[in-house]
């Protein structure tokens, strides 16, 4: 028979199963950013539709419940924020804002809440790993989130992380259109000092404002 010491250890050392590891990886993400007030980022964006492929890249920096920052650089300037009542995304070039009514409910219905720790993964999502879509480093984990509930906008998310830390790498979003929103981090920072004002936004004199939610 065996010592109790070493059939603890055994049965402690005993690698995870693909279905343990992945509920592991999802736990995981969860756990990291769920003590997560606030967080930075440097970003690229890339939209891919039939015959389309945008790519566009800049800085971020959310936080709870619902405040946003994103600064596009390349290949124009563009800003967008998220102020808790309204968002505004603001085009230079064009000397346009557009405005709509947005409140941290909404974020809760995005998958980049995820930066911020909000909502039950497992409990909204079906996860399994993803197989379509390649790791963008060799220490990643890729996962594939499919919602629960039918969504109206997306069929599914797809969550790269670190393998180690959990840190979450990419977030791709599958419309039900088929198109693909991908977004891919870099130099992120968790519970970073942010200032109230840099999620006010008030438009330059002479933009033309569009009001989204007029009707």
């Amino acid at each position: 028979m065996l010592p109790l010491l070493l059939v603890a250890h055994l049965c402690i050392s005993a690698p995870l199963s693909a279905d343990d590891r992945l509920i592991e990886a999802v736990l995981g993400v969860q756990r990291k950013y769920a003590a997560v007030e606030s967080v930075s980022a440097a970003f690229q964006q890339t939209y891919r539709a039939p015959g389309i492929e945008q790519v566009e890249s800049g800085t971020l920096i959310m936080r709870k419940p619902g405040l946003m920052r994103w600064e596009y650089t390349v290949p124009e300037k563009k800003l967008f924020v998220a102020d808790g009542r309204k968002t505004w995304l603001y085009t230079p070039a064009d000397r346009q804002v557009m405005v709509r009514e947005f409140t941290s409910a909404d974020l809760r219905n995005t998958p980049l809440r995820f930066l911020l720790g909000q909502g039950d993964i497992l409990k909204s999502y079906a996860p399994a790993w993803e197989r379509d879509f390649s790791a963008k480093s060799t220490d990643s984990l890729l996962v594939r989130l499919v919602p629960r509930v039918p969504d109206q906008d997306y069929r599914f998310i797809v969550i790269e992380c670190s393998a180690t830390s959990f840190e979450l790498r990419r977030i791709i979003l599958r419309e039900v259109t088929d198109n693909t929103s991908e977004f891919l981090f870099s130099g992120m920072n968790l519970n970073v000092r942010t200032d109230r004002k840099q999620f006010e936004f008030k438009p330059p004199k002479g933009v033309e404002i569009i009001e989204l939610d007029e009707k």
